[in-house]
C-alpha cells in the first residue's frame, strides 16, 4: 500500500515520537521541570505535596563543552518540614544532588548560596529579621601509620547580617564582600565567604607537597526574627555546611 505524503509525514512524526520516549525511558526519565524535580524529591524521601520557597538557577560551559550545564536550586516545603536540593541539567542528562546533598528540617530551613544565606520557615508574623553564622578554624591530621585523625580547633568568629523579607516563608541573607582582603586565611578582614573556605582544612601527616584538602563543617546559623514592635518573636536555632558558603555551589 503506497502511503500519500500526508501520512508519511505521521507516521515519521509517530516514529520520532516512540524513540524520543524510547530515549526518555533509557535515561531514566530524568525531571527536566521543577514540578518534576519535585515529585522526584517526594518519591525519594516519602514526602508529599511539596510547594516551591526558592528557585534558584545558573548556567555554565566549561573549555571544551557544546552543550552549557544547567543548575536548579531548590527550596520546598510540606507542611513544617523543609528540604533544600540541587538537579544539574547537561543535554538530556539531569544528575540530582550533584553538588551537595540534600538538607531537610523541621520548622526551618537555611541554605547557602552565590554569597546569599536563604533560610526559609512560616515568616507571615515577621517584619525583619537578623542572622549570625559563626566560623571556627579547625584543623585534621590523617596519620597514615596509625590510621587515626588529630582534630585541633582554634578561633572562632561570628558574623551578623541583616535580612530582606523575600516572602512569608523567606528570608535572604547577602553576605559576600567584595574586598579581596576577606579571603585571607585569618585577619580582622577576613569574611564569611574566607573563612568557610580556609579555616576548615584536613592535611596528611607526612605530606612533603603539603596538600590541603576543604573539610565539611557545620557552622551553627542563628536567626533572629522581629514583630512590627520591634519585639523578638522567635530565635532559631540551625546550621550550614561550609561547602555551601563559598563559590556558587
Amino acid at each position: 500500500m503506497k502511503l500519500t505524503r500526508g501520512q508519511k509525514t505521521v507516521r515519521n512524526l509517530l516514529l520520532c515520537a516512540l524513540l524520543a520516549v524510547l530515549v526518555y525511558a533509557l535515561l531514566g526519565f530524568p525531571p527536566y521541570t521543577v514540578r518534576g524535580m519535585l515529585d522526584r524529591v517526594e518519591r525519594r524521601y516519602l514526602l508529599s505535596d511539596l510547594e516551591p520557597v526558592l528557585v534558584e538557577r545558573n548556567a555554565w560551559r566549561y573549555s571544551g563543552d557544546l552543550l552549557a550545564h544547567h543548575a536548579t536550586y531548590l527550596i520546598a516545603r510540606t507542611g513544617d518540614t523543609y528540604v533544600s536540593t540541587n538537579f544539574v541539567r547537561h543535554g538530556l542528562e539531569v544528575r540530582t544532588e550533584y553538588w551537595r546533598a540534600p538538607n531537610l528540617g523541621r520548622g526551618a530551613l537555611c541554605m547557602g548560596l552565590n554569597g546569599t544565606l536563604y533560610v526559609a520557615g512560616d515568616f507571615a508574623e515577621a517584619a525583619s529579621a537578623s542572622a549570625e553564622v559563626t566560623a571556627r578554624r579547625t584543623t585534621r591530621v590523617y596519620d597514615p601509620e596509625t590510621g587515626e585523625y588529630q582534630l585541633t580547633f582554634g578561633e572562632q568568629r561570628t558574623f551578623a547580617y541583616s535580612g530582606e523579607k523575600a516572602s512569608d516563608a523567606l528570608f535572604t541573607f547577602y553576605y559576600r564582600e567584595d574586598d579581596p582582603d576577606t579571603w585571607g586565611v585569618w585577619g580582622p578582614g577576613t569574611g564569611l565567604e574566607g573563612a568557610a573556605y580556609n579555616w576548615y582544612s584536613g592535611y596528611t601527616k607526612g605530606d612533603q607537597s603539603g596538600g590541603r584538602g576543604i573539610l565539611h563543617g557545620d557552622l551553627p546559623v542563628k536567626v533572629t526574627l522581629y514583630g512590627t514592635e520591634d519585639g523578638v518573636l522567635n530565635t532559631l536555632e540551625l546550621s550550614i555546611d561550609n561547602y555551601e558558603l563559598y563559590g556558587w555551589r
